[in-house]
């Protein structure tokens, strides 16, 4: 990417529901990892990952909310 080109992070909340410590927290469960869809734990990993990755290779310009959909903005720098 280009200096002052923006990258974007879409996430569906309504599928990405557990943060890394909720993540960290249902995987040493085995009861409530068993009862928690697959879909949710890996939609989470991914919007956890890839904000952290982006956070620490571009500059954060703020979020904007959208009914389910949450937009991340970042811009190299």
């Amino acid at each position: 990417m280009k200096k002052g080109q923006q990258f974007f992070v879409v996430d569906l909340e309504s599928v990405s529901l557990y943060s890394d410590e909720q993540m960290k927290n249902l995987l040493a469960d085995d009861e409530k990892y068993n009862k928690t869809p697959f879909l949710f734990l890996i939609a989470s990993y991914m919007r956890n990952r890839s904000l952290d990755w982006a956070a620490r290779n571009f500059l954060y310009q703020g979020k904007i909310k959208t009914g389910s959909w949450m937009v991340y903005s970042f811009k190299k720098i």
